[in-house]
């Protein structure tokens, strides 16, 4: 069975889908594991973790910055 992951690319900002395998339970991928996905919208090769959807090397949501009290 196949599954869709959707990913931007960091080069155009477009959204890109992409179809993966989904494979039965006991081949399940740990959650750091990446694939090579060849980006249709700018054709290069980027490495994208099945779980999350997040780039190699994609920073996560900045932290907050709380108000520093005098």
């Amino acid at each position: 069975m196949q599954r869709q992951i959707l990913f931007t690319c960091p080069h155009t900002g477009m959204n890109v889908q992409h179809r993966i395998d989904d494979e039965g339970p006991e081949n399940f991928e740990p959650a750091d594991s990446y694939l090579s996905v060849r980006c249709p919208a700018c054709m290069s090769l980027h490495f994208v973790n099945s779980t999350t959807r997040k780039l190699l090397g994609e920073r996560s949501a900045q932290p907050v910055s709380m108000p520093r009290s005098a």
